[in-house]
């Protein structure tokens, strides 16, 4: 084979090599550049790490582009998500057990903290919002029979703000705004539940019969009101008398049985 021959082969080798430099490194660059595009959707932050260094966060939503090698996402939804606690029983301000739930409403605003400040901030709000509502709880009878104060069954401002400022305070680290907690289940627990029926039915029955009461003695002030602008006179026996008759007839329970006293024409003559 001729000198020139072998130039020209070569040549041509050196050129298939060249060739297929350029075609890996189209190839390369293709992958990279394709595997390098990010989408953020609407309501949604991505924390961008390389090699385990915080880089920056992607806030505007549509499509990016961050070189993929060394590359890690953390996806931070920044809509209003809700968590259920569920039902757990606790101790009043009173020590009575009680059994208590409710849904706590949030939003992630430092997507920075809730990625990389806690483990997995879902699970970090679940776990303090159970202690939580056991320490809120704490602070509150279950009811207030006069409505004096706040109680848990009424649910005022006073409770939904403790339960806010409590469950704000544990979460801060993950970066999360609490916007409401609310209760969603609320009872006496099982052990106590029987007791505490007869117990509020005791006194409905009492406040029933403080209210008879009043009524009684408004209607028996008026009716001998009216029998004395009626020119009916009676002696104090008789309106003592009719005073009691009156009150036992509205105060009592059952129907009332008239009964007629009868006095016989008859004296005995003293011999």
């Amino acid at each position: 084979m001729s000198k020139i021959e072998e130039n020209e082969m070569r040549q041509n080798q050196g050129m298939l090599e060249l060739m297929l430099v350029v075609i890996v490194t189209v190839i390369t660059f293709g992958f990279v550049l394709l595997f390098g595009f990010i989408i953020v959707n609407p309501r949604e932050e991505i924390v961008v790490l390389r090699f385990g260094k915080y880089v920056t966060t992607l806030r505007k939503q549509g499509i990016c582009w961050i070189h993929p090698v060394g590359r890690a996402l953390h996806r931070i939804p920044t809509r209003d998500m809700t968590h259920d606690i569920a039902v757990t029983t606790v101790l009043e301000r009173n020590g009575n057990p009680i059994q208590i739930s409710a849904i706590v409403v949030y939003r992630v605003e430092d997507s920075y903290k809730a990625a990389l400040e806690v483990e997995d901030y879902r699970k970090f709000i679940e776990d303090q919002a159970s202690a939580v509502i056991k320490r809120v709880s704490a602070q509150f009878p279950y009811e207030s029979p006069d409505h004096s104060e706040p109680c848990l069954k009424l649910e005022n401002d006073a409770v939904s703000s403790a339960f806010v400022v409590e469950m704000q305070e544990a979460v801060f680290a993950a970066g999360v705004k609490i916007l409401n907690v609310r209760l969603n289940d609320l009872t006496y627990a099982p052990e106590i539940a029987q007791a505490m029926l007869m117990r509020q039915q005791a006194m409905a029955l009492i406040d029933a019969r403080k209210t008879i009461v009043e009524g009684a003695v408004e209607i028996v002030k008026d009716a001998v009101h009216r029998l004395g602008n009626a020119e009916l006179h009676m002696s104090d026996e008789q309106r003592e008398q009719l005073i009691s008759n009156l009150l036992v007839v509205i105060c009592s329970g059952e129907r009332a049985q008239p009964v007629v006293q009868v006095q016989s024409g008859n004296q005995h003559r003293k011999g």
